[in-house]
């Protein structure tokens, strides 16, 4: 399959008919690809706006160059690049990209070929193995290109049950390229949970000092609040501006969504993500607040190290994981001691419209709405056979 002319769309000039990537090796051709588009994408933006863009260009050069056009995670981003300077042609990448993923769909219904209760593998001539776990009605062959995955697969179904994934094969020219692309992902956790983990450390340190000095302020006199307490006690607005902007990075991080709500929620993170600290809180919640930046931290690392485990557990398939984060927090928060004898005072009066509004009220969360998930969330898991995880 022809690789997408990205030169051409960007500038609207194509591509030579005589490739002098032939005679490279393949790192070679890559990288006179990415700075051939990026060269492009530059000189689009200096028609479109008239300006002096080798600075801008520059920055969109390297952000382009290290995209894969073939890649769907890296298309959508291709596609935003290229709008910047260019909707329309934005919109013919967009279609480019459809017309390609469509072919490599075909590719995967080509490749495999059912005969009665086997699937044969046209390009190597073998048959698949058989999966394990059928009913008595067998299964069904699926065939399809996985936009998540970004990858051609072939699914083992159970006839009775379609719902019942037993098997699944990823194409084989797809598999160096997803595990590339897995590489890359469990690197860029591992980075972070490395670096949340040692903000975690550096907070809980400072939240140490920060509680010593407030308890020693209430007898000793100290009078300062806010800020400017923490500042009086590590002598550096350095740490004090590090601290600010960890408080706001993590508010907004992915771990902060898979926190549970209600009284399982912690009073400390509760501060933290209520918004910037007071500048008349007392030193014993400035302290507090300190110690929910590491809360969040710690939560910020634990959701890339379980990413990472479960990514190796599946072999880079991050299905359910959602499911399983969703799961954990809402059988942590569905299980706290005073909503375990509120769902049973709304089961005595058979979950009256009026105790479920009182109930949300009371905890901040829609209790049937919340069950629903969790019995969602354990369907998903089940049918994808990784509840134990």
């Amino acid at each position: 399959m022809a690789r997408t002319d990205l030169v051409g769309l960007l500038t609207g000039i194509g591509s030579s008919p005589i490739d002098p990537t032939i005679a490279m090796t393949p790192r070679q051709a890559a990288l006179q690809r990415g700075a051939q588009y990026g060269q492009g994408f530059r000189r689009s933006v200096g028609a479109l706006t008239g300006a002096d863009t080798r600075t801008t260009g520059e920055v969109l050069q390297k952000k382009l160059s290290g995209l894969n056009p073939e890649s769907v995670q890296d298309q959508q981003q291709i596609i935003e690049l290229v709008s910047q300077v260019d909707p329309a042609r934005a919109m013919a990448l967009q279609t480019q990209f459809n017309v390609e993923n469509k072919a490599r769909q075909l590719d995967a219904n080509e490749r495999y070929k059912v005969v009665g209760n086997n699937v044969l593998d046209i390009t190597t001539g073998e048959y698949l193995p058989p999966p394990k776990g059928a009913g008595k009605e067998g299964y069904t062959v699926l065939k399809f290109y996985d936009a998540e995955k970004g990858a051609n697969v072939v699914q083992f179904v159970d006839k009775a049950n379609p719902s019942i994934v037993l098997r699944e094969e990823i194409d084989t020219k797809d598999a160096g390229r997803q595990s590339a692309t897995l590489l890359r992902i469990q690197s860029s956790n591992l980075d972070k949970s490395n670096e949340a983990g040692k903000e975690a450390i550096e907070a809980n340190a400072v939240a140490d000092r920060l509680e010593k000095a407030a308890a020693e302020g209430m007898t000793g006199g100290v009078l300062a609040q806010g800020e400017e307490f923490i500042k009086s006690i590590l002598g550096s607005e350095d740490e004090t501006t590090l601290l600010r902007k960890a408080a706001d990075r993590l508010r907004v991080s992915r771990a902060v969504a898979n926190l549970p709500v209600g009284p399982a929620s912690d009073k400390d993170v509760a501060l933290v993500l209520g918004g910037e600290l007071s500048s008349t809180a007392d030193p014993k919640t400035v302290a507090n607040y300190v110690r929910g930046i590491a809360k969040l931290a710690k939560a910020e690392r634990d959701f890339y190290s379980t990413q990472n485990a479960w990514l190796d557990t599946y072999k880079g398939d991050i299905g359910g994981f959602s499911s399983y984060l969703e799961k954990e927090q809402l059988e942590k928060q569905l299980g706290h001691s005073s909503i375990v004898a509120a769902e049973k005072r709304l089961a005595a009066v058979n979950y009256d419209p009026a105790a479920l509004a009182f109930f949300e009220q009371k905890f901040g969360f829609d209790y049937m709405d919340a069950k629903r998930k969790l019995d969602r969330a354990n369907k998903t898991l089940a049918t994808l056979k990784r509840e134990d995880f």
